[in-house]
């Protein structure tokens, strides 16, 4: 019995100093990544302008047929940088070669006494179709390539990106890797990226908030105050809450679901862009949605809180920032009320996530806009790329710093948003 006893110590102190001996190896105390943690206005501008001309939708073909997409690798690179840093609070890179790619992250491990850095290095080779995952490393640790693909596995499901990943590959035919750039030859089915960006029951509970919608603007004659949306919305969404068990998790998921059926509807966009079945849901009659009593303002706040509820409130200032500087080209002109609507609606959307049932119970007493949107009245719009960099010197400039920071502050001060 001793002697059992004593190989069954014996085996777990192997196992304890071999977790230890692995921690150790894969931490670091310095970043392999060292980067900004933001995306400049101008990287911006460049994906967005990169994406918008490969959309499909602008290029319609009849029937499977192969397209072809390409990205330089500076683009690639800002883009899985803004992903790591959204997803995974760190930061990223990825390198281009001959048929080959190499991807890096670093990952801050908050209160460790081996290391504050989780180094990852991983490189995939060109083969036929998607490239191949050949080698991983975590820290010092090498990871056997087996190995390496299960724990690929295992975290697009932890992170809910096994379904959004499956229906990509199976659209895309081959990935060419090069040194300068990534080609990839697809087929686009628009259907199954519906079902990826709404799953069912997500659909199912959009089709409720629209339903509540079709109500509240009937009688509305010309416009529709986004302060009269607001308290019913959200009234369902904590009826329903309750309902699925009145947890935090489930009041965030109804609070998210009411702002895409307000944003939608505030954009003039119909559920059946993303859900193929909403063409046959009741539909609420076409009204300007106001917020103090400009029609942009809402539109402005609502996409701005979607995308902060959605996770990330950077991606919220980010996008606000970019129409701001692509009106300025040519549009209506950079208007600072219109980013302190945005940052007004990104910090709603950050308190729909994070304390839902306070945002819950605040908006069933009835609100003003008052109570969620600052006095912008005074703040300069309609400035032209010329006169805005002439006046505040663009942005990151220490007079465009102060407007940001006086917008902060304006935001801060509403009783909602605090």
């Amino acid at each position: 019995m001793k002697t059992v006893l004593k190989l069954l110590l014996l085996t777990v102190a192997a196992l304890v100093l071999s977790a230890v001996l692995i921690v150790w190896l894969a931490l670091h105390d310095r970043a392999l990544v060292v980067r900004d943690s933001a995306m400049t206005p101008a990287d911006i501008v460049r994906v967005r302008d990169l994406l918008s001309a490969a959309d499909p939708r602008k290029h319609p073909q009849e029937g499977e047929a192969v397209r072809t997409f390409h990205a330089g690798g500076r683009d690639l690179d800002l883009v899985l940088h803004d992903a790591a840093r959204r997803l995974l609070h760190g930061a990223g890179r990825v390198v281009l070669e001959d048929q080959a790619a190499r991807v890096q992250f670093s990952l801050q491990v908050p209160h460790s006494p081996f290391g504050q850095w989780l180094n990852v290095e991983a490189r995939a080779r060109q083969t036929v179709g998607w490239p191949v995952l050949e080698q991983l490393q975590i820290g010092r640790l090498p990871v056997p390539t087996g190995l390496a693909r299960w724990l690929l596995v295992q975290g697009l499901a932890h992170y809910q990106l096994t379904e959004p990943v499956q229906t990509v590959m199976g659209m895309v035919q081959q990935v060419t890797l090069q040194p300068a750039e990534i080609v990839l030859d697809y087929v686009w089915r628009p259907e199954g990226l519906r079902t990826v960006m709404l799953p069912p029951a997500d659909q199912q509970r959009l089709r409720a908030y629209v339903d509540r919608l079709v109500p509240l603007v009937r009688l509305s004659r010309e416009a529709v105050p986004l302060a009269g949306l607001l308290p019913p919305m959200f009234e369902l969404a904590r009826v329903r809450a309750a309902a699925a068990g009145g947890d935090d998790a489930a009041a965030a998921l109804e609070n998210r679901t009411a702002l895409i059926a307000l944003a939608l509807y505030a954009t003039g966009q119909s559920p059946s862009r993303f859900v193929q079945e909403a063409r046959g849901w009741a539909q609420p009659v076409p009204r300007p949605v106001l917020l103090r009593g400009r029609e942009d303002f809402s539109m402005h706040f609502l996409v701005s809180a979607v995308l902060a509820a959605e996770g990330g409130g950077r991606l919220a200032d980010a996008i606000g920032l970019y129409k701001e500087i692509s009106d300025s080209r040519g549009g209506s002109g950079f208007s600072f009320n219109d980013i302190a609507a945005d940052r007004a609606g990104t910090r709603f959307g950050q308190i729909a996530a994070n304390d839902p049932k306070r945002l819950q119970a605040e908006l069933s007493k009835g609100v003003t806009d008052e109570d969620f949107m600052p006095g912008v009245a005074d703040l300069p719009e309609f400035l032209s790329e010329a006169e805005f960099k002439a006046t505040y010197g663009g942005v990151g400039a220490p007079a465009y710093e102060r407007m940001k920071a006086d917008i902060e502050r304006r935001v801060a001060s509403r009783p909602l948003l605090r």
